[in-house]
């Protein structure tokens, strides 16, 4: 919605565009929390999908720990790969690889329609196996293919724009005795990743829907074990402008996720399946009391539903109401703070702790310089929440060849181990990529995530069930483009171990990726 409005800053009045400029102000923290959920990216998640093959299309921008080379990579103008592969002869072979390369991409391109295909083959090692045990030469370690392949559609006609993705990958281990990566159908890791963007602007009505979905296996560093997640989310906002001062807009979302298949050590107590669904539903008015100054009252309610293979369903209701001003400090830099009354009420939790009636409150900032330079914090109370959330996002580009970036979060919702409790998690992940000559860079990366457990209900809860009590991961990776449809990765990585081992984990991964 943001992006869509910015446009009406080419308006030719000038009176019109310093007033638009300040309710583009008011909207910047409106899509705070959708930007937020599409880059900001925890420990847990960095974890989780650290074997998925492919890009990760769930994101309309990938979080800099999940790009080739920390982010670095493809930027320069310059695209012809490394020069110590150059090839005087035009007519040499490394010129034949890239011109059949090239044709190959022509042919799967249809117009805006574009495929890309890929091919990961490589050797891991892994100091523990996927339930914690120790390992030895004969399952510590084992060669690997992963095909890949993306879908991407890129359409603008008229007031209407179009973006969707798809992504999906397959890696396949050699050696059957290898279970770093789980055992079963988590052996091998399939991943799959959408997203869809539609956005519908003109002079006065801006209306934007997203769609995002994921579904692959993983180590869970919240349940200490390896599973199965499927999520999938959607949201719908919609602005229309009534007068230069008065504007008016909704939204809704919702969100489903589903955790199943949880691979638990021996002798430990299996975990069950649980689903769970958040939906909520805004409204809110706009005034702009002067160009820098933007005051909004916002209407909410939401439900977030916890339901799990045994049959315990339980939920939370909310209803805020909430008054927000928004002001501009300078042309890319903005503050807002909010605060009102909320109402919660619980579904099946015996004897609730957390309901009734109760303040809600919010504050913000944002700067945003550059295209590369960012940097966004946002702290507060709201909806279901029974501890204050906080979420800080920055990035910047200290010069051309050297990117840091910083997520440090705490969040909360239904623990997925154990009904009538929250899980409360709270922690940082930071990368650094430098680029070292062309085509060649290294990126370090580090994180650390800890876990709350909190019971929702007064009376003493029958044998709860709590995952590791905190995760911590580093990883140091050495990219090297050869071609523009060949590189080179080495990534060594150092984390808690898994499931209930207390020695550290050490992984490494070396491979070839071949990129069509």
């Amino acid at each position: 919605m943001f992006c869509a409005l910015q446009r009406l800053r080419l308006l030719k009045a000038p009176s019109v565009r310093i007033r638009i400029a300040g309710i583009l102000v008011a909207l910047s923290f409106f899509a705070l929390d959708g930007a937020a959920a599409q880059t900001l990216l925890t420990v847990r998640e960095a974890e989780f999908r650290n074997r998925w093959e492919g890009p990760q299309e769930d994101r309309a921008e990938p979080p800099q720990y999940f790009e080739p080379g920390g982010g670095l990579e493809g930027e320069s103008p310059d695209q012809t790969g490394d020069p110590l592969f150059e090839d005087e002869n035009p007519d040499g072979f490394s010129q034949s690889m890239d011109r059949m390369a090239e044709n190959l991409r022509r042919k799967l391109r249809f117009g805006p329609l574009d495929f890309q295909l890929g091919l990961i083959t490589g050797w891991e090692y892994s100091s523990q196996n996927s339930v914690g045990g120790d390992t030895d030469f004969n399952d510590n370690n084992s060669f690997y293919a992963a095909p890949t392949v993306a879908v991407t559609y890129q359409r603008e006609i008229g007031v209407w724009n179009v973006s969707a993705r798809y992504s999906a990958g397959y890696r396949y281990y050699f050696n059957q005795d290898y279970t770093a990566a789980g055992t079963g159908e988590q052996r091998n890791p399939l991943s799959m990743t959408a997203g869809i963007d539609v956005g519908y602007k003109t002079s006065r009505l801006a209306v934007n829907i997203n769609v995002s979905a994921s579904s692959g296996a993983g180590y869970d560093v919240i349940a200490g074990a390896n599973n199965w997640q499927t999520s999938a989310s959607t949201g719908l906002s919609i602005r229309y402008i009534i007068t230069e001062e008065f504007s008016v807009g909704g939204g809704a979302s919702a969100s489903f996720s589903n955790t199943a298949d949880a691979q638990v050590a021996t002798g430990e107590a299996p975990q069950p399946d649980s689903n769970s669904l958040m939906a909520s539903a805004s409204f809110f008015a706009d005034y702009l009391v002067t160009p820098k100054t933007n005051v909004r009252f916002i209407l909410s309610a939401g439900q977030d539903l916890q339901d799990f293979s045994g049959g315990a369903t339980e939920g939370r209701r909310y209803f805020d109401s909430m008054l927000m001003v928004t002001y501009q400090l300078a042309p890319k830099l903005s503050v807002d703070a909010g605060g009102g009354v909320g109402y919660v009420l619980d579904q099946n939790i015996p004897d609730p702790e957390y309901t009734g009636v109760r303040p809600v409150y919010t504050v913000g900032v944002n700067y945003n310089p550059t295209e590369k330079t960012y940097f966004k914090a946002k702290f507060g109370m709201q909806g279901a929440d029974i501890r204050p959330n906080f979420s800080l996002l920055a990035g910047w580009d200290v010069r051309e060849k050297t990117r840091l970036s910083l997520s440090v979060y705490q969040n909360q919702g239904f623990s997925s181990l154990s009904p009538d409790q929250y899980n409360i998690t709270r922690g940082f992940l930071g990368t650094v990529a430098q680029q070292l000559l062309k085509g060649i860079s290294v990126s370090v990366s580090g994180g650390y995530e800890q876990s709350e457990y909190v019971s929702l209900t007064s009376e003493n809860l029958p044998d709860p069930v709590e995952g590791p009590a905190s995760y911590w991961l580093a990883n140091a990776s050495l990219y090297w483009r050869i071609r523009e449809w060949l590189a080179w990765q080495n990534t060594f990585t150092l984390s808690t171990g898994q499931a209930n081992n207390e020695e550290l984990q050490t992984r490494f991964d070396t491979s070839f990726n071949f990129n069509f």
